[in-house]
């Protein structure tokens, strides 16, 4: 009886042992899954942002005697701050690539400045070997399918182009190992240096332009 009690003590410690170590175990990896947890956390409850609107708020309530004088003070002095020169005329090399894949590419090489337009344009090339049809469209369309958005958000359409002016509502095809330019013009000048937004018909948009 005794040997019996001692055998089946002994399996009771065993095991006991064995729950333990397995507690333990299954903490320690409980808590290294979780671990990335508070990586995401911080931006997602935003801790950084939340001080802000509470301290804009409470700076908000004190300052409302003195509203009308701090407004108007700093926001004569931004408004020169925030409007840089227009560019100056003369010719700007960009180079910027609009699209290229498949051996066909549209670059965006140069700004021309000129009183108050702005001249784009555009190199298209062909190093397929098949011919890259392209269609221009009817004039009404032409005119809203490329645009410039300068830094306060302000949209300018093309007035003018290469496809309004030439082949209008055309299809055609530029050759293998070849290549073509276009262009449009748009009735404003961005500021010098100041980054603006080229979108050119169905091509990916091309973003931080700067006339330099």
């Amino acid at each position: 009886m005794e040997k019996r009690h001692a055998g089946t003590l002994a399996v009771i410690a065993v095991m006991a042992c064995l729950a333990v170590i397995g507690a333990v175990g299954g903490t320690y990896l409980a808590n290294r899954n979780a671990s990335p947890l508070p990586d995401p956390t911080p931006t997602a409850t935003g801790s950084s942002e939340s001080p802000e609107p509470a301290s804009s708020s409470d700076a908000a309530e004190p300052s409302t005697s003195t509203e009308p004088s701090t407004s108007t003070e700093p926001a004569t002095s931004t408004e020169p701050s925030t409007s840089p020169r227009p560019a100056e005329p003369g010719t700007y090399q960009i180079n910027e690539v609009v699209y290229d894949a498949l051996s066909l590419s549209v670059t965006l090489v140069s700004a021309e400045v000129t009183g108050d337009k702005l001249k784009l344009n555009f190199r298209y090339r062909n190093d397929a070997l098949i011919a890259w049809p392209l269609t221009c469209p009817v004039a009404e369309i032409d005119r809203i399918s490329s645009k410039v958005v300068l830094g306060d958000d302000q949209t300018v359409y093309a007035e003018s182009s290469w496809c309004a002016t030439t082949r209008a509502g055309e299809t055609f095809s530029l050759a293998p190992g070849t290549q073509a330019m276009s262009w449009a013009l748009y009735p404003v000048v961005p500021g010098a240096g100041a980054p603006f937004d080229v979108t050119w018909y169905d091509f990916p948009v091309v973003e931080d332009v700067r006339l330099r």
